[in-house]
This record gives C-alpha cells, sequence and structure tokens, in this order.
C-alpha cells in the first residue's frame, strides 16, 4: 500500500489526473488498473479516479510498490557529490503547483535526505545531474555551475544536413512565462539574456538526420532546443520548437538529447572534483540509431 498526503498548494483536479502528474513514469496500464477495481482511497474513500482530489487529501494506493518507489540510478557518489542519471520523462522537481511525488530529488532524498540538486534537466531531457549531499560542495558546484566551471556535453539527433562541421552559435532568448516556452531574438531587447550554443555535428543516422552534440556555454531554459531549432536544425522528437512532420515519420521517439558528458575543469570551483568527467551511458534511442 502507498500512502500519501497531496501537497496543500495542489488545486483541485481529478485523481486520475493527479496520478499521472504525480508518478510521471507508472505505465498507464497500472493506473488503469489500480482505478477500474477501485483500489485508490481518497480519504479513506474509494475512488474510480473521476472525483476531484487536492491539498491536503490523504491517498491510499493499493498497488505494487516498486512503481511508486524506484530507486535512482547513480553514476557515481563518494556521499558528498552525487553524478545521477535521470530518465527521460521525470522530473527533477515539483511542478509550480507542488505536484512530483516522484521527482529524480525525491528519489535521490531517500537515499541522502540532505540532498539538493546543483542544477536541472528538462523532464523531457535525460542525463546526468549533480546533487550534493553536503553543504560545502553544493556551495561549490553552485558557483562552478555560475562560473562556467562546469562543461556540459549534450548528443543530440538533429534535422538537416549541416553546412558547417562545428561551430559557435549566438544570439539572445527570452521567455514566455504564460505560454512556457522561449523565443529566440538576432538583436538584444528588453528582458532578452544572450545565449550561446557550441555543436559538433557527427555523421548521418539516415535520411535528413543528423548526430550532433551540443555545449551550452549559457544555461538558458530550454536554449539547446530552441537556438537549434532556430539555427535550422531542429531535434528529432521536439514537438514544442521542433518540426512536427518530421517527428510524425519516427513515431514513437522521444526529445532526442541526452546530457551525455560533464567534466570538471582544472580551474573549476568545485575543487574537490577537479579533472573529473563523468559520462552516462547511451539511451535506448540512440542505440537503436547505431550510435
Amino acid at each position: 500500500m502507498i500512502e500519501h498526503i497531496i501537497p496543500d498548494a495542489v488545486p483541485p483536479m481529478p485523481l486520475e489526473k493527479y496520478l499521472r502528474r504525480a508518478w510521471p513514469l507508472v505505465p498507464g496500464r497500472v493506473f488503469r488498473e489500480l482505478l477500474k477495481k477501485k483500489d485508490a482511497r481518497v480519504n479513506g474513500v474509494k475512488s474510480d479516479g473521476k472525483a476531484a482530489v487536492r491539498g491536503g487529501d490523504a491517498l491510499c494506493l493499493y498497488a505494487d510498490a516498486r512503481w511508486f518507489a524506484p530507486t535512482p540510478d547513480v553514476l557515481w557518489t563518494d556521499d558528498r557529490l552525487i553524478v545521477a542519471v535521470k530518465p527521460q520523462g521525470l522530473p527533477v522537481d515539483a511542478d509550480r503547483d507542488g505536484v512530483g511525488a516522484d521527482t529524480l530529488l525525491t528519489r535521490l532524498q531517500r537515499r541522502w535526505p540532505e540532498a539538493r540538486l546543483c542544477h536541472r534537466l528538462d523532464a523531457a531531457t535525460g542525463g546526468i545531474v549533480l546533487a550534493a549531499a553536503e553543504e560545502a560542495v553544493y556551495e561549490q558546484a553552485l558557483e562552478a555551475f555560475r562560473a562556467h566551471g562546469i562543461r556540459k556535453e549534450y548528443h543530440a539527433l538533429a534535422l538537416n544536413r549541416f553546412e558547417k562541421r562545428q561551430g559557435t552559435l549566438r544570439a539572445w532568448l527570452i521567455k514566455d512565462a504564460r505560454r512556457a516556452e522561449v523565443r529566440v531574438l538576432h538583436r538584444d531587447m528588453p528582458n532578452a539574456k544572450p545565449i550561446e550554443t557550441r555543436f559538433r555535428a557527427g555523421d548521418a543516422v539516415a535520411d535528413g538526420l543528423f548526430h550532433v552534440w551540443l555545449e551550452p556555454v549559457t544555461g538558458r531554459t530550454h536554449q539547446l532546443r530552441a537556438h537549434m531549432a532556430d539555427y535550422g536544425h531542429p531535434l528529432l522528437g521536439d514537438d514544442k520548437y521542433g518540426d512536427r512532420a518530421a517527428n510524425r515519420r519516427h513515431p514513437g521517439a522521444p526529445l532526442c538529447l541526452w546530457h551525455e558528458r560533464c567534466h570538471i575543469p582544472d580551474d573549476s570551483p568545485l575543487a574537490g572534483y577537479r579533472g573529473r568527467t563523468f559520462e552516462a551511458p547511451a539511451p535506448e534511442w540512440l542505440n537503436n540509431h547505431n550510435c
């Protein structure tokens, strides 16, 4: 049995919708079976998932616990710095309404109660995330990210042949909070922030689809996705900034963006880990494309 109190800030919504937001990687069939059998109780009352729940409600779910409390995938740790591999589709933390029973942070905090995230990835993006379980390491890591003292390299699949095999892209980014998206600009404007992305194009995966490695010199929201789309090379599986028609030609493809490699330079503020490089195993979609 899984017992769970819905966070106070959560607005009213159907139970089924809450379950899918709170545990996004639980297969849909698990929730369908749970609700069909009315094996979910809200404040002690059986529910079929249609009735609304809200902040403060107590849930009891009679289901296999392994779906609801998975262990984190840890690439390396000394119990001070944690190098985790985030699955695609899993948020790093709770959303703006406080929904997030299963996030990378909740998984880490079951083993390291003091764990804190040193940076973030979009839910749709997978790969390496650094966290710290010690205050001094956490502060050093934050300073390292602010001072560009950590180099991150992403592996992606992008559309359209590259005229240049490598280069640096520069522009400005403005955020539209209402639409939860960003827009690339080619001149400075009020509220816009500069962005810089290095790219290195690789071989073709298929006709019109190419490997590319990306290094965000700046680290803005959705920077890599929006910047590559603006450059004419949208990432496969990106329905927000990319080419939806092309995505439909590759059914089942997730957002093909993976934080593959993280390097801590010799002059990084993260002093105890200088010179280290961490590399995440390739995700299934890269293996399927014979990377």
